[in-house]
């Protein structure tokens, strides 16, 4: 065969960077418009431009959320597992000799991808995701921030954060939580896009969304499948798979965006956030209890885990004003569980959705109150509470698998 003249193989490959440029640009002009209809068409589902819908419960979903970029978004994923590029989900924790011990967990790990974390091989390796982080997730919060006023969402470098998680594996699920906490506290929105292909309702692995005083949302981590949810408010976690769903890959792609809204009372809410970070350790004790042991296999971190989160909720009972309170509360969700067990959906004088509004009134004023007298024992807790449970456990609340 012959060689092509100089002249003539500069002219071939200029033509041919020019076409892999065209197709960059069209790639990226595509991500661009994809990220910024899935903030419409969010922002649609969760109530229109009042953004009512989603203030008032919290939530809201969105199949077919990103298309085809969606396929793209889950061929680098996989690429960045099979070249090694996930980190091991890892914490500290506390241990009986009262030295700090390191976790790597087996069935949870990760990529950073927004600008200030993303490791340079991630971003050679997946430059269709690290182009979402650094800039079509901007797009994405700026309509999303147009269309919902209300949630004050910041659009600035920095109050965007994005990071890709699989879970596999019998203990592949994450623990209840909120996203608002001491180390995320502007933290407003959270959006999770599921990207594991070929997931089958009986595989398990819900997400479980747990509004205050509400029964528990289960929604299954189909592909393309957006669940957009208020940070400060809405308990959360996911469940554990199940039968072949043990040896399936469960992806998700997480978006925070940081607001100037936080805890701030929503309309026509009863209960601030605040009050309700506060309270849901000991009011859900149960599901937080459950929710560990799931997600942790048996061994000294599991049991450091759970002594911390007991603990925690212990000191809220031993408190005699939030005690009486939990009390109350405990009494309204299972009054409520029966009121949605037999199905009965017009309102009485003593329907419990009724009766809520004194007990939250009461306790509203009660907190108010504690907030602004000097630091006492009640007080000094409260404030004291998330610190030391994350110094006691290592635990950090971003990590919504």
């Amino acid at each position: 065969s012959s060689r092509l003249p100089p002249a003539q193989l500069a002219m071939v490959a200029s033509r041919v960077l020019g076409v892999v440029g065209n197709w960059d640009a069209h790639r990226e002009d595509s991500a661009s418009a994809a990220a910024a209809e899935l903030g419409s068409q969010l922002a649609a589902v969760a109530g229109g431009e009042s953004g009512g819908e989603l203030l008032r419960r919290g939530w809201a979903v969105l199949d077919g959320a990103l298309g085809r970029l969606a396929k793209d978004f889950a061929a680098e994923a996989e690429g960045l597992e099979a070249k090694r590029l996930l980190t091991r989900h890892s914490f500290e924790f506390a241990g009986k000799d009262g030295c700090r011990h390191a976790y790597e967990h087996e069935g949870r790990s990760f990529a950073d991808l927004d600008c200030e974390r993303i490791r340079a091989e991630v971003r050679v390796a997946a430059p269709v995701l690290a182009a979402f982080a650094e800039r079509h997730a901007y797009t994405f919060a700026r309509r999303l921030a147009t269309a919902l006023p209300e949630l004050a969402l910041a659009t600035e470098p920095g109050s965007v954060q994005v990071k890709l998680q699989l879970t596999r594996g019998v203990h592949g699920c994450a623990p209840c939580h909120y996203d608002t906490s001491d180390s995320a506290a502007s933290r407003q929105a959270t959006v999770l896009i599921y990207l594991n292909k070929g997931w089958s309702a009986d595989f398990g692995g819900e997400l479980q969304l747990i509004p205050f005083l509400e029964g528990a949302k289960n929604f299954e981590p189909s592909f393309d499948r957006a669940v957009l949810f208020l940070s400060d408010r809405v308990l959360h976690r996911s469940l554990p798979p199940r039968g072949l769903g043990l040896e399936h890959p469960r992806w998700l792609l997480t978006v925070w965006i940081d607001g100037l809204a936080v805890d701030r009372a929503a309309p026509g809410g009863q209960w601030g956030s605040l009050l309700q970070r506060l309270l849901a350790p000991a009011l859900y004790a149960e599901e937080y209890d459950q929710a560990l042991r799931e997600s942790l296999p048996p061994g000294d971190a599991q049991k450091a885990l759970l002594a911390a989160q007991a603990s925690e909720a212990r000191s809220l009972e031993e408190d005699e004003e939030l005690a009486e309170m939990i009390g109350d509360l405990r009494d309204i969700l299972a009054e409520r569980a029966l009121v949605r067990l037999a199905s009965c959906c017009s309102p009485s004088p003593c329907d419990p959705v009724n009766d809520v509004s004194s007990v939250a009134v009461a306790a509203t004023a009660a907190f108010r109150e504690d907030r602004t007298r000097p630091v006492g024992r009640r007080s000094a807790q409260s404030r004291s509470r998330s610190r030391s449970r994350t110094a006691a456990t290592g635990r950090r609340n971003d990590e919504n698998v």
